[in-house]
């Protein structure tokens, strides 16, 4: 999937439920952007295809001071988790989880669940 593509299609999944959309870096199959949430969190999201498969991904999901909530992503280096490469830090780098989410779409639902009815802050 192109880069630009996606753009189109994540704007078009979520453009009403976060507060904006900044393209960070866009070639080829590769992009990195950042998406601003309403609650004043943002996520920072990499991904890279190849065609129609995600092959590569990070989402970091960052609280307005930008220190880490959770991180998704498929970095091959925690081998003893069970569904390696997947995994997710919680709170910090060093707290390693197993993680099912494994799109940006599965991340946002998670996100947004939480989000529900919240605005930006002052």
């Amino acid at each position: 999937m192109l880069a630009i593509e996606r753009i189109l299609e994540i704007e078009e999944a979520f453009g009403e439920k976060i507060q904006g959309l900044v393209p960070l870096e866009l070639d080829g199959e590769s992009l990195r952007l950042i998406l601003y949430l309403k609650d004043g969190t943002n996520l920072r999201v990499t991904e890279q295809w190849s065609e129609k498969t995600l092959k590569r991904y990070n989402y970091y999901w960052l609280t307005s001071a930008n220190a880490l909530k959770i991180g998704w992503d498929n970095a091959p280096h925690h081998t003893r988790l069970a569904n390696f490469p997947d995994h997710k830090h919680v709170g910090g780098r060093e707290n390693l989880e197993q993680s099912s989410e494994t799109s940006l779409e599965a991340v946002m639902e998670i996100i947004l669940s939480g989000q529900k009815g919240m605005t930006a802050p002052d």
